[in-house]
């Protein structure tokens, strides 16, 4: 990658919290969803077609998000990721099975329902990789009150 991810960038969307995603088409929608991702920072998720997102990303694939700890006060110094990106359904059957792995490695629970031979056959799910092209980490321990940390894909 010739515009690198900064580490601490990597460090927290690696750690796997929740995931808020934000879809438009003539009109905003926002969901939350569970996520993996592999070394590159792509980001896998599951969720189905024909859910309001899932419709609205065959019209419309460029998306937002934020990934943070819903457990942060309010009090408590914030620390967030919010992001752009590119949303596409994974076709390849050998993507399918790496973003499944790590999907799974993220959210245990679960293997035994959502696998890839059902998703395949006969389930509503369906596998999805967000790539990233904007990238702020706000972390008010590390960079003070209004201090962020900033990776523009768009940028190399």
């Amino acid at each position: 990658m010739s515009n690198p991810i900064p580490q601490e960038i990597q460090e927290f969307i690696k750690e796997g919290f929740v995931m808020t995603l934000a879809v438009a088409d003539k009109n905003p929608w926002v969901n939350t969803i569970y996520y993996g991702c592999d070394d590159e920072l792509i980001l896998y998720v599951v969720t189905g077609p024909e859910t309001r997102h899932g419709k609205v990303l065959k019209i419309n694939n460029n998306v937002a998000f934020n990934i943070f700890d819903s457990h942060q006060k309010i009090t408590d110094n914030k620390i967030g990721i919010q992001g752009t990106g590119v949303c596409e359904p994974v076709t390849n059957v050998l993507e399918l099975a790496k973003g499944l792995m790590l999907w799974h490695k993220a959210n245990p629970g679960v293997e035994t329902q959502i696998t890839a031979e059902n998703i395949k056959l006969f389930s509503k799910r369906r596998i999805y990789k967000i790539t990233p092209n904007y990238l702020k980490l706000f972390n008010k321990e590390r960079f003070g009150g209004d201090g962020y940390l900033i990776w523009d894909g768009t940028q190399i």
